[in-house]
């Protein structure tokens, strides 16, 4: 696959599309942007055959912007990356059911205090200066904060959406949890 998306990024580049010296920077961001669409495809065709795609919408539709502004574990390969997501996806939706109102607010109340002071988590690799953390900091707080309230308020002032409240508090505690794996193994790993 970089292969491909190495000639298709070389014919840009020969072509006057980009700048000969950006040629690795776009074949990183193609390279990413494939396997995540790849990735996410895979889990929603997933989740429709097995009549799950409901949960699977709301715990994307509150993963992808949160570990987008605020980072999070990032497996080393895209096989490892799909395979972690893959299975942490099951296990998410077997559990489900087992997770009471009550332990969704502690759940809920625990992951966003933990998303806000966490937040971001760069990869070691990524330099971020003091501005920018600022600026992604003050982003994911917020949308930290709606998702919470809103989880919060589905629970209490409509109490038919319950079950949505009890999954959009577990895709928060995702979040938190993939933020303080990143803190460990950033520590650990260099």
């Amino acid at each position: 696959m970089t292969k491909v998306i190495s000639k298709i990024v070389t014919r840009w580049s020969n072509s006057g599309m980009i700048d000969k010296s950006n040629e690795d920077i776009y074949v990183y961001g193609l390279d990413l942007l494939i396997f995540t669409i790849l990735n996410i495809s895979v889990i929603i065709v997933v989740s429709f055959i097995f009549n799950r795609f409901p949960e699977t919408f709301i715990l994307l539709l509150i993963i992808i912007p949160l570990q987008a502004y605020g980072g999070g574990y990032h497996a080393k390969t895209h096989l490892r990356c799909f395979l972690i997501m893959f299975i942490g996806w099951n296990m998410l939706l077997m559990i489900l059911p087992f997770i009471t109102p009550i332990l969704s607010i502690i759940i809920n109340i625990l992951s966003l205090i933990i998303i806000w002071f966490l937040a971001p988590v760069p990869h070691v690799n990524v330099k971020m200066s003091p501005d920018h953390k600022m600026k992604l900091r003050n982003i994911v707080r917020m949308i930290a904060f709606i998702i919470s309230l809103t989880s919060l308020l589905f629970m209490f002032i409509i109490p038919e959406l319950t079950r949505h409240s009890i999954i959009i508090s577990t895709g928060l505690c995702v979040v938190a949890l993939s933020m303080i794996f990143a803190l460990i193994f950033n520590k650990f790993r260099y």
